[in-house]
């Protein structure tokens, strides 16, 4: 078996932190020009090109690289060390060609090249002629919305379900390409459920439904199970207030204890764009419309119309307990998988609250009133 020449592992040939070295003059540019011109070379002389491009490279302008780079990536007869340590280039220019048409890179390097990135590099990778199943994996892990796109485009790349569930895992993905997903079947129902809080709006409606379905599906297994989250009065009553008092930390440390799901997620459903998910959260816990009405206007009311109030009010009527709770159960198997969960069985709402915050609780219906005035309920 012919030995591949050794690469020392010492040149340096990234235009970023190299010591300045005295300039080639070109001559690298021009060997390759003439080594180029010839379609086939004998042993000596495929030798005699890569001891020097090995020892020119480091001293070659940046821009002789990138049209050396351009020159040699397709060429059938370039040394397979100058073509890994050209695809090595933390360049991204002069490493693209190489990582763009290469047939002979190892699989080791590429996989090294998704996980470091950057997309830049990842995109040429994505749009090479054939995909190996490992870098194909790498990259739904790694790669960035556009990427995956290149991916989702390519007809003759077709993704397996390991790979539509490990982008369904991928919230960024989900959130920029859920449509493109959905359309190619990539989105299970447990994916779009634990993925609700990221979805478009079109793809939504289709996580409810399969809420709803898995509830019924639920049911119809354990007749009498009765709902995934049954009512603490306690807690609702705390919420109403930590809401009445604008008060979103502990409202949100409240929705943890309550429901177990992770602390960025309780802080993420008190965002502007999350009503619809605060809503679902409420009805889990069992949460009365009034209160959910109360809830909604003291932490969203100053900037949501009166119509979306009562749009979300008529979608906490709708919905289920039993699909609320099963939506709340995927968010947390989603935190699960990406380590961020909270411990699944939380104790029930415990009372530590000083005593004239205990009076403002109680007092809290005289407030309910006046905000089912507001919504017309």
């Amino acid at each position: 078996m012919r030995q591949r020449p050794h690469v020392d592992s010492s040149v340096h040939t990234s235009a970023h932190g190299r010591k300045k070295a005295p300039q080639d003059g070109g001559v690298l540019l021009a060997a390759t020009e003439l080594f180029v011109g010839k379609s086939w070379h004998d042993v000596e002389e495929k030798k005699i090109f890569l001891e020097l491009a090995r020892n020119l490279l480091p001293a070659t302008t940046l821009q002789d690289r990138r049209r050396i780079a351009s020159m040699l990536a397709a060429h059938p007869e370039i040394p397979d060390d100058l073509l890994e340590l050209l695809a090595s280039d933390e360049d991204e220019l002069t490493a693209y060609p190489a990582l763009r048409y290469s047939q002979r890179l190892s699989v080791d390097l590429l996989l090294r090249k998704v996980r470091s990135g950057p997309d830049s590099l990842r995109r040429a990778i994505a749009n090479r002629p054939s995909l190996r199943e490992s870098v194909l994996t790498a990259l739904c892990e790694h790669a960035g919305a556009d990427v995956i796109r290149v991916l989702l485009q390519r007809e003759d790349v077709r993704l397996a379900p390991v790979h539509h569930d490990k982008l369904s895992r991928r919230s960024e993905i989900v959130a920029a390409l859920g449509l493109e997903l959905a359309g190619q079947d990539a989105l299970n129902p447990d994916g779009l459920m634990g993925q609700y809080l990221h979805l478009p709006a079109p793809l939504k409606a289709k996580a409810i439904a399969a809420a709803e379905i898995t509830s019924l599906v639920d049911k119809a297994r354990t007749p009498g199970s009765g709902t995934l989250h049954r009512r603490d009065g306690r807690l609702c009553d705390a919420l109403v207030a930590r809401a009445r008092a604008g008060d979103r930390p502990h409202f949100a440390a409240l929705l943890n204890q309550g429901l177990s799901l992770s602390q960025p997620v309780c802080d993420q459903l008190l965002q502007g764009t999350q009503k619809d998910g605060l809503t679902i959260a409420l009805k889990a816990l069992g949460m009365s419309p009034s209160q959910t009405a109360t809830v909604l206007i003291r932490m969203f009311g100053e900037d949501m119309p009166l119509s979306d109030l009562r749009g979300l009010l008529r979608f906490h009527r709708t919905l289920s307990v039993g699909a609320a709770g099963v939506l709340t159960s995927q968010w947390i198997l989603r935190d699960e998988d990406t380590g961020t969960a909270s411990p699944r069985h939380a104790p029930q709402y415990q009372e530590t609250r000083r005593p004239q915050e205990t009076a403002r609780t109680t007092s809290g219906a005289a407030e309910i009133g006046p905000a089912r005035q507001k919504t017309g309920s």
